[in-house]
């Protein structure tokens, strides 16, 4: 699981956690949270897909995506408390585990444990950010779909066009520009 990735959890620490897990279900299409609404959870994606994204003059412009094992909330709401800039959607029908915040402080109160992954789930969220939005602001459209394809070979396919091409910024023609270029070159070598 994703909470796992900073510290390792034992099964004595689960035995503490899992009674404040609640696992929630989204239909395809369905907003998971909108902007404007104060993040509650934070949530690990154990099914399906789901894009983050933000309203520009009235276009969508998807700027992450979350598959199985991965984080997924708008982490500046739940932890602010105020509302969110951010809108995540559910791809395909996704299954989300997810801790609220009330019970996250009642686990910080309680155990150096619950702290401690806190802690470390937060660092590590950090530090993949930055990357990701150094990526975002460095690389070409090109190079983020080779990066996409590298990191995740087997969901690529399950992101639509049109949400893709936002990603990239790009127009859904010239991903596919992109993809037949890529296509071609693996071919040659």
């Amino acid at each position: 699981m994703a909470l796992e990735e900073g510290a390792p959890i034992t099964e004595e620490n689960w035995a503490t956690i899992r009674p404040h897990l609640t696992v929630r279900h989204f239909a395809k299409g369905e907003t998971i949270i909108g902007e404007g609404e104060t993040e509650n959870y934070l949530s690990a994606v154990a099914k399906g897909c789901v894009r983050h994204y933000v309203l520009k003059d009235g276009n969508e412009i998807n700027f992450d995506f979350a598959f199985e094992h991965e984080l997924s909330n708008s982490y500046a709401s739940f932890l602010s408390r105020s509302p969110s800039r951010i809108s995540i959607e559910a791809i395909e029908a996704v299954t989300l585990i997810s801790l609220h915040y009330d019970r996250l402080q009642m686990l910080y109160s309680e155990s150096a444990t619950g702290e401690r992954i806190g802690r470390l789930t937060t660092e590590g969220y950090y530090i993949w950010r930055e990357k990701r939005e150094i990526q975002l602001l460095t690389l070409t459209p090109e190079e983020l779909y080779l990066d996409l394809l590298s990191q995740y070979p087997e969901y690529i396919s399950r992101i639509p066009q049109k949400y893709l091409a936002s990603y990239l910024q790009v127009q859904p023609e010239s991903l596919s520009r992109i993809k037949r270029r890529i296509h071609q070159n693996r071919k040659r070598t």
